[in-house]
């Protein structure tokens, strides 16, 4: 006899009926519950652990993480930073040669699109 064939509905019955018997009908609720809290916790902590991978895998999109006057374009598909002569985004592999960095108009300072005050003075762009 295969394994697989005793798990089928008849398999499936059986088990049931021997779990009920040996737990009592009135405890199974309380079987239940504990046992869907106990998938709930395992699937949060998954969760929770490729956040933490994913999260240490991707790149800093901050302009801060680029080194002290080193310019920067934000890549219009993805955001992320990259450097002014990059070709290609580091982090999605957009086209990046038709954009330009955006520059402050009274003080130089390159700074990301959609910024509303420049990083370097704090003047309104």
């Amino acid at each position: 006899m295969d394994g697989m064939q005793f798990f089928g509905p008849v398999g499936i019955i059986v088990v049931l009926a021997i779990v009920i018997l040996i737990i009592g009908p009135k405890q199974m609720p309380k079987l239940g519950k504990k046992l869907g809290e106990s998938i709930k916790a395992v699937r949060k902590g998954v969760d929770e652990m490729n956040l933490e991978v994913k999260s240490e895998s991707e790149p800093a999109l901050s302009l801060e993480a680029a080194p002290a006057g080193t310019a920067t374009v934000t890549c219009p598909a993805c955001g992320t930073a990259c450097a002014t002569g990059t070709k290609f985004c580091t982090s999605c592999g957009a086209d990046l040669a038709s954009v330009t960095p955006l520059t402050c108009p009274a003080c130089g300072t390159v700074h990301a699109a959609g910024m509303k005050f420049c990083p370097g003075c704090g003047q309104k762009i």
